[in-house]
């Protein structure tokens, strides 16, 4: 298994963990597994090309999720809060990545 294939596994279990979290409990262990699965895609599935696209949505989603968590209820907030922290982890390694290219080229 090549890493691209891991990297693309690690986004379809934090996606379900996010989907999951919308009615199970998943706690402190929980977000730090979403927490390290987003660090593994950040890492393994964004590439330089893709580096500001992904940014821009992330911060997006981030707003949209904290926005729109008190309106649809219990379960969609617990799973828009799940799919943040993973998406947050994957955007802090993107862009930590990106700051050191932008130093390097310097």
């Amino acid at each position: 298994m090549g890493m691209e294939t891991f990297g693309r596994i690690a986004f379809y279990i934090g996606l379900v963990v996010s989907i999951v979290a919308g009615w199970v409990q998943i706690g402190a262990t929980g977000v730090a597994v979403l927490a390290v699965l987003g660090i593994v895609v950040g890492l393994l599935n964004v590439t330089g090309k893709e580096t500001g696209r992904f940014l821009i949505a992330t911060v997006s989603l981030v707003i949209a999720g904290v926005a729109l968590r008190e309106v649809f209820g219990a379960a969609v907030a617990n799973i828009l809060t799940a799919y943040i922290a993973f998406t947050a982890a994957s955007a802090l390694v993107v862009a930590l990545k990106e700051v050191y290219s932008i130093q390097k080229i310097r």
